[in-house]
């Protein structure tokens, strides 16, 4: 009878673990949160996910600005997703990616584009002339100049390890 009592308590037992197993959106809810808090400290605090400072782009040190924080835009971008099997978090801004990796002058190849000219004066070999507005078509290459790569969206060891922990802990299972 008492072998019996234990067989129950482990069945019920291993039908919770079960049910808590097919139901992790509540843990990958905080995890995907999580992620983007930590993003959003990166930009924070200029770093890569590892802790690595940022190099300081040009127009933040002319500007005594924030490196990636010219308009806010890719700042206040990120957002979380979620499922019960799966935790993400990122942006949807087209340029995040050449943001984050880097991108060299003209990979993406060229554009024509039509530039306005405002009239002016000029003056060449000592004499002074009034030039009139114009308009002219040129082709610039996309980007126009090489963008240095800061990394800010990425999972170190050790929030993994604690990820990995939370999940265990809702379903659990106990410590890693």
């Amino acid at each position: 009878m008492g072998i019996k009592s234990n067989v129950d308590d482990l069945i019920f037992k291993l039908e919770q673990i079960k049910d808590k197993t097919l139901n992790l959106e509540p843990v990958m809810k905080q995890i995907a949160s999580d992620m983007a808090s930590t993003i959003r400290m990166n930009f924070r605090n200029e770093t890569t996910p590892d802790g690595v400072p940022w190099e300081k782009s040009d127009r933040a040190t002319k500007e005594n600005g924030k490196t990636l924080q010219d308009t806010g835009r890719l700042r206040n971008s990120i957002t979380y997703k979620y499922t019960g099997t799966r935790a993400a978090a990122g942006t949807n801004v087209k340029y995040a990616r050449s943001m984050h990796f880097g991108v060299t002058k003209g990979a993406y190849g060229k554009r024509s584009v039509t530039q306005k000219v405002n009239a002016f004066t000029r003056t060449r070999k000592g004499k002074t002339e009034n030039v009139k507005s114009y308009s002219r078509n040129r082709e610039i290459q996309v980007p126009w100049g090489n963008v240095t790569g800061r990394k800010f969206v990425g999972i170190t060891d050790r929030k993994r390890q604690r990820y990995l922990k939370k999940i265990l802990e809702h379903i659990g299972g106990g410590n890693v």
